[in-house]
């Protein structure tokens, strides 16, 4: 698995839980209705930045959104699920020419998952996340890859032909999940606009879309404020904006940095 920086969102049981704003009751309702239409007992997004040419590092933050109980949440992360849980490992998790959008893979019935793995799943199963995990590939116009997994409670004689019988709409579901949290991510427009930006850039852009002022920027990235100032100037220069405001709006549609209303719910 490759380094990353978790960005979570989490809906607890599909309830709002830490989230505020507008843009999270819009999320939260395109759950609950995916949720109502294909009658999953519960949703798990991640969504998969390709490793830049040249590298096998990916630098960007991965964004993982979950609607599981808080008790699974915790006890994913104190156990240190997320080295296990196979929609975590990339996109390795469909093989090549196997990985179109809509494809499906039964991470219940699969044999060639490692022990660990399966215990995982058997673990949430007696948790009551159900005995059905499916994992859904999924991309957006520009090519930005993610999974979407969809937990059910389906007798194990009529797994196959449920999902047989749910294909289409599953893929569907996957989509519109997709889409609603990065229609607008552009893996090779933002990897172009990522090389014109350094790091400290890159980051002082996403905690000001955050709404964080440069004092606390500076205080989370440990520099001074007017290191913040300069690094956000320099950013609009090279962006080609005339305010910060248009900045950040201009490195959020380029999916340089993630939309923060989706995932900022931080343990």
């Amino acid at each position: 698995m490759y380094p990353m920086s978790l960005e979570l969102a989490h809906f607890p049981d599909f309830q709002k839980g830490l989230f505020k704003d507008a843009v999270a009751t819009d999320t939260l309702a395109m759950l609950l209705e995916v949720k109502q239409q294909i009658g999953c007992r519960y949703i798990t997004h991640v969504g998969h930045p390709e490793s830049r040419p040249g590298s096998d590092v990916v630098d960007e933050n991965v964004p993982l959104l979950m609607t599981y109980p808080i008790s699974w949440l915790l006890r994913y992360f104190a156990k240190d699920f997320l080295k296990i849980d196979p929609i975590m490992q990339g996109m390795s998790l469909f093989q090549p020419r196997a990985d179109a959008p809509g494809t499906i893979r039964n991470l219940t019935a699969d044999t060639t998952l490692p022990l660990p793995v399966r215990r995982y799943f058997k673990d949430a199963e007696r948790r009551g996340l159900g005995n059905l995990h499916l994992a859904i590939c999924s991309t957006n116009a520009f090519g930005f890859r993610g999974i979407t997994l969809l937990t059910f409670d389906v007798e194990e004689a009529e797994q196959a032909s449920f999902i047989d019988r749910k294909r289409k709409q599953l893929a569907a579901a996957s989509a519109r999940i997709h889409n609603a949290l990065h229609g607008t991510r552009n893996p090779s427009l933002a990897a172009i606009i990522s090389n014109l930006l350094t790091k400290r850039e890159i980051d002082c852009l996403f905690w000001a879309a955050n709404g964080k002022t440069d004092g606390e920027i500076g205080e989370i990235l440990n520099i001074a404020r007017w290191t913040v100032v300069t690094y956000l100037q320099n950013a609009k220069n090279k962006l080609g904006c005339s305010n910060r405001t248009s900045t950040v709006a201009t490195a959020l549609a380029l999916g340089v940095i993630d939309i923060p209303t989706v995932a900022k719910a931080y343990l």
